[in-house]
């Protein structure tokens, strides 16, 4: 095609050419963002089992007593078992001897039950370094003190062929997070987080 001195425009190959430039550059960056989103849902998985073992912490904390967070690994649900005490109907004398008046009794409610994100899986909870403490199935309980875990824990999780792990640290408390699956003997191993 010739162009006149006082027409401007593109020639539709020069068109075709933007297109496909743009459509190549649009492929590739929707397929990058859809290879990411499974890694940002298995890690909004670990976060928030995390929190609520962080806030089981803070509560055992707070009241003095364990709190407990009961995981169901088949349904990929949690939740939060905290003390709450029990209604007594003992009626004692306003002058009865502290050493006479029976300890309170607590019970546990269910707080905070909550589901993993679609698709993601607990693998399994390991409590302690033992592997005879490895739970795959039912429900694994972990025991959170005032002053820490129970024991150190780890807990598995899984997004297609994606695995991350969350350690909670039996001494501390503090909770440290893994792009990968962990095992027993990796349980007492400080790599220094």
């Amino acid at each position: 095609m010739r162009r006149f001195a006082g027409q401007r425009g593109y020639t539709l190959i020069e068109l075709i050419v933007v297109v496909l430039i743009i459509s190549l550059i649009t492929a590739l960056a929707v397929t990058r963002i859809d290879f990411l989103v499974p890694k940002y849902r298995l890690r909004a998985a670990t976060r928030e089992t995390a929190s609520i073992l962080k806030q089981a912490r803070a509560r055992a904390a707070a009241t003095g007593r364990d709190v407990y967070v009961r995981i169901h690994l088949s349904e990929g649900t949690y939740e939060m078992l905290v003390p709450v005490q029990k209604e007594t109907n003992l009626f004692l004398p306003p002058d009865t001897p502290l050493d006479l008046v029976p300890p309170p009794e607590y019970e546990y409610e269910s707080h905070l039950r909550s589901k993993l994100p679609d698709d993601s899986q607990f693998v399994n909870v390991i409590l302690g370094s033992e592997p005879d403490q490895t739970i795959t199935s039912g429900s694994a309980l972990i025991r959170i003190t005032p002053y820490g875990a129970g024991d150190h824990v780890l807990v598995n999780f899984r997004l297609e062929e994606r695995r991350s792990a969350i350690r909670v640290n039996g001494l501390t408390g503090l909770v440290s997070f893994y792009e990968e699956e962990k095992t027993a003997p990796e349980l007492l191993e400080d790599s220094g987080d």
